[in-house]
């Protein structure tokens, strides 16, 4: 009888640690709002979050176009008419540290930070 109490009270116990621990996973987790770039300059900001569908961005550049593929969670560079396509090879974007870069037409596809566009070393805002 005293181990059948302890099974339920260790069994809530777990329950709840789960739920706590899903609950504070989904409220904590990172924002993903990437921003897309041309020529230094921003061309739209997303929330990755909050895209429903796919969609695709054309961008014009000196080599032709870059056409990014955007959905729910991810983005990636589908296609580029630039000569060497790194940027398609570098796939989904995962990581703020390996932004998808296209130096001939100048696209920078990137993870914007969480500081509301101040920079952390410096002050300024970008």
């Amino acid at each position: 009888m005293k181990n059948r109490i302890w099974i339920i009270i260790f069994s809530v116990v777990a329950i709840l640690c789960l739920g706590v621990w899903l609950f504070i996973s989904k409220v904590s987790s990172p924002s993903k709002v990437v921003g897309i770039y041309q020529n230094g300059s921003l061309v739209e900001k997303i929330d990755l979050n909050s895209v429903t569908g796919q969609r695709e961005i054309t961008l014009s550049g000196e080599y032709g176009d870059n056409v990014i593929l955007v959905s729910n969670g991810h983005i990636e560079m589908k296609s580029a008419d630039c000569p060497d396509k790194i940027c398609v090879e570098h796939g989904e974007l995962k990581s703020s540290a390996s932004p998808i870069v296209c130096l001939p037409n100048k696209v920078v596809i990137k993870f914007e930070s969480s500081t509301d566009g101040a920079d952390a070393k410096t002050g300024a805002v970008g």
